[in-house]
């Protein structure tokens, strides 16, 4: 039997956010920039002329910030796979993000767009999926308790919180990612194995906008086994080879 878990990246990969980043250009103005345009910017920013300041990221940091974008998000990529995670497996998930917001921020704004994004037959159907699972003892619960129930099992790593960062004692952001995804890996085979017992074939999918990201990822998962990951360029074209 197969047990199938989920890890997500956030911005611009299960939602798109309103957050900005601050540069300051040539002249010494500061200009706001989206994820998704500074994504873009980063590799060539002293060639365009800006530079980050203390404050660049100040609202990544901002709990309330947060809560309030959340409300005037719209949906990425990855957001139906996370629909699909909920809804019909009732599996549990991570969170693992650039932000330095607190993972209590995270879980809780992660609750109000499940419940603004899923209408009440699909948070039906996942307190259904989520008995199945877990049993009927939670069939007198009410469906906000047991979302509740179920968010408590998963796991919310924002990687530029000062927590997070103290844990790993990392700085770098990929290397942060990396050690976060293999810490939920050893979590979800520890849940299933005393949930549910030996039977089950762990997997562990996770997604991410950021090449960068993954490509650190899918190397330190290689490596477990003696393998290599590499991103090489043949004719001007990208091509990944294992």
């Amino acid at each position: 039997m197969e047990y199938k878990a989920y890890s997500f990246d956030l911005d611009d990969n299960l939602l798109k956010l309103p957050t900005k980043v601050k540069l300051k250009n040539k002249d010494g103005k500061i200009v706001e920039f989206s994820t998704l345009e500074y994504e873009e910017i980063f590799p060539k920013m002293g060639k365009f002329g800006f530079e980050v300041t203390k404050d660049s990221f100040s609202e990544f940091y901002d709990d309330e910030k947060f809560l309030i974008d959340l409300e005037n998000a719209s949906l990425a990529g990855s957001f139906k796979n996370l629909e699909t995670c909920i809804v019909k497996h009732a599996s549990i998930f991570s969170i693992i993000t650039a932000r330095g917001n607190s993972p209590k921020a995270i879980k809780e704004g992660l609750k109000k767009v499940i419940v603004k994004r899923l209408n009440s037959e699909k948070l039906e159907e996942f307190k259904e999926s989520f008995i199945k699972k877990y049993g009927e003892n939670y069939s007198k619960n009410s469906i906000d308790e047991v979302l509740d129930f179920y968010l408590e099992m998963c796991r919310f790593y924002p990687v530029n919180n000062k927590l997070i960062k103290e844990k790993f004692n990392l700085k770098d952001i990929s290397e942060l990612k990396s050690r976060c995804f293999s810490e939920f890996r050893d979590y979800v085979k520890k849940h299933v194995r005393e949930n549910f017992g030996e039977d089950f074939e762990v997997k562990v999918g996770f997604s991410d906008d950021s090449i960068v990201h993954l490509n650190k990822m899918i190397n330190d998962i290689l490596k477990e086994h003696g393998l290599f990951f590499f991103k090489t360029k043949d004719d001007g074209k990208d091509i990944l080879r294992i």
